[in-house]
């Protein structure tokens, strides 16, 4: 059976590996907290075509993994071995596979607006820092 990520833990670490990481993590966890990261936007119900399944990857590079050594064919290689996307025998369609992945997650990160996730803990960051840098000037 599959480990498991749960919502608490998803919003906990996702934020902090998009604004610290300037590499891919070594660690199970935080990879796959990545991976799913990249998924979890793609309707299980539906098929996609190679073309949409780089699209909605370049996407989320876009979002999220700019500061990452990471492409949307790479990203794509590690959804496939990691089994959150099957790749039909053709290599021509893919679908979101929801709890075959190496992890499982909640069903409820599909509801996460990772967006503001990120744009929260930086604005957090920032308000820790200025706090910080206020209590050394006085």
């Amino acid at each position: 059976m599959p480990d498991h990520i749960t919502h608490q833990a998803f919003e906990e670490q996702f934020p902090r590996l998009i604004l610290s990481s300037r590499d891919l993590p070594k660690k199970a966890v935080p990879f796959n907290i990545l991976l799913i990261s990249a998924v979890i936007r793609l309707d299980p119900e539906r098929t996609y075509d190679e073309a949409q399944v780089n699209a909605e990857l370049q996407r989320w590079i876009l979002e999220f993994g700019q500061e990452l050594p990471l492409g949307h064919v790479e990203l794509r290689r590690f959804l496939v071995d990691a089994g959150y996307l099957t790749r039909d025998k053709a290599g021509l369609s893919y679908r979101v596979q929801p709890g075959s992945g190496i992890f499982t997650f909640d069903a409820s990160l599909r509801e996460l607006d990772l967006v503001a996730l990120v744009a929260d803990a930086k604005a957090k960051r920032e308000a820790q820092r200025r706090a910080h840098t206020k209590s050394q000037d006085s």
